[in-house]
């Protein structure tokens, strides 16, 4: 009795023998007959040759895997049926996906690996002659060219074997290196410089393949804070990219050139500037021309182009950081069912770039409105939207909070405070720092302010 799932299915072309063909075959089999090398995958559903539709059966494994991991069997064809009844039966129905469980020979690692890199080479192969042809016909700029060919070298690295473990005794030499370079550095900062003194002393900096989450609510300063940390992270050399998607650059540039030259912002935006302002203007431009500053405000920006903005980067300027205006904004090529899904995608994908690339990565946060309904409105890491991975992911985790937000009364009145509720290699605590909201300047708490302040009858 034939199937219902198999009538007036889409057929797959089965050629007589085709190495490409079989390594696909083997592994799709192997995450059918072994769950748990689902794990192991390195490939994606357009590392599959066009040719079959082993591309949408991989896509429908790796869905029933997310969803039913935890169960014995999660790719029950009974219960993928109930799910994805015509996806099936476009990819050849059940009786193909059986076909698949009964081509495995074996199921172990280094199979699986061999049929993989089989597989992604292919696919580079693919690309390549289709950059070939795009190349040909349609005149591609230089800068087109290379990020293509950096596309296509990320694919093929896709199957790279990794660095293996390391004996730890081998790491000595290295440690002793770095003790050294410690010691030459003048003062407490042995990672790239942050606007606040007392995060430095307590951080050393924005440390190297850090993942830095800095989350707030709406209008609470965390743009106006990028833009003074960028210029202080950038004073001895290194080279910052800011990606801001939710903002224009230019409204980025007028917050900092508010900053750096001490400019209220409101008279830069309704044009009233007086004469002092346009001499304090100029003098700020010229502070800010003299770092290595870059931004992309690329409206919806991709993770993926992201990492290739970096990749390219990163060649000229070996030291940078990268900064991003925010997390929530950041889109993939990858689909997901849910926002939380994405999100935990990209967060990691940020902890790669920062892995991969041996920098910092600053990555502002949007937070939800349930700590509005706090009493005393302080917020926490679980307050981060969509927090998930991205609370996992961070290295450092700062929340930035104003009493005067919520109570314009208050002693407090111009402070913020930087809750650094996770340390990875830090320690936790709460700096807090001055915001000159006019000037969009972030002001570290000196002796003089302190006495100011007591003056005013206010707290520092």
């Amino acid at each position: 009795m034939n199937n219902p799932f198999d009538e007036d299915r889409k057929e797959p072309i089965i050629p007589e023998y085709n190495p490409l063909y079989e390594a696909e075959m083997q592994y799709l089999g192997a995450i059918l007959k072994n769950k748990n090398r689902m794990e192991d995958v390195r490939l994606t559903s357009q590392s599959f040759s066009p040719a079959w539709n082993h591309g949408t059966i991989f896509q429908m494994l790796k869905f029933a895997y997310k969803k039913f991991g935890k169960e014995p069997d999660p790719f029950n064809l009974a219960v993928m049926v109930d799910h994805w009844g015509e996806k099936i039966r476009e990819a050849g129905g059940v009786s193909y996906f059986a076909k698949i469980h009964a081509s495995v020979v074996t199921d172990d690692i280094t199979t699986f690996r061999r049929f993989e890199q089989i597989i992604n080479t292919a696919h580079a192969g693919r690309e390549m002659e289709r950059a070939r042809m795009e190349i040909a016909n349609s005149g591609m700029s230089a800068k087109e060219i290379r990020e293509e060919l950096d596309r296509i070298e990320d694919i093929a690295q896709r199957t790279a074997r990794g660095n293996p473990a390391a004996d730890i005794a081998s790491l000595f030499a290295e440690h002793k290196k770095e003790l050294r370079r410690r010691e030459m550095i003048k003062g407490e900062v042995t990672g790239i410089k942050s606007c606040s003194d007392d995060f430095n002393r307590l951080s050393k900096g924005h440390q190297k393949q850090d993942l830095i989450i800095v989350a707030a609510r709406p209008s609470m300063g965390k743009s106006a804070w990028m833009c003074n940390d960028v210029f202080a992270s950038t004073e001895d050399g290194t080279a910052a990219l800011m990606i801001s998607g939710e903002d224009k650059s230019i409204n980025m540039l007028e917050r900092m050139i508010s900053a750096v030259g001490r400019i209220e912002l409101s008279r830069m935006k309704s044009g009233q500037m007086r004469e002092s302002d346009w001499n304090r203007y100029i003098l700020a431009l010229e502070e800010i021309g003299k770092r290595r500053i870059f931004i992309d405000d690329t409206v919806s920006p991709k993770i993926e182009s992201i990492r290739a903005m970096v990749a390219e980067m990163v060649k000229t300027y070996p030291r940078m950081i990268l900064y991003v205006d925010y997390l929530q904004h950041l889109t993939t090529n990858e689909k997901f069912r849910s926002n939380a899904e994405k999100y935990a995608h990209i967060s990691a994908e940020l902890k790669k770039i920062a892995r991969d690339f041996d920098i910092p990565v600053v990555a502002l946060a949007a937070m939800n409105r349930e700590v509005e309904k706090k009493q005393d409105k302080r917020p926490s890491m679980s307050d981060i939207r969509d927090c998930g991975n991205i609370e996992s992911d961070g290295d450092v985790i700062i929340l930035l909070h104003r009493e005067d937000y919520y109570d314009a009364s208050s002693r407090r009145k111009g402070l913020i405070d930087l809750i650094v509720a996770k340390g990875r290699n830090a320690g936790t605590g709460t700096v807090s720092m001055v915001f000159d909201k006019p000037f969009m300047k972030f002001l570290n708490i000196t002796e003089e302010i302190r006495k100011q302040r007591r003056e005013k009858d206010l707290a520092s």
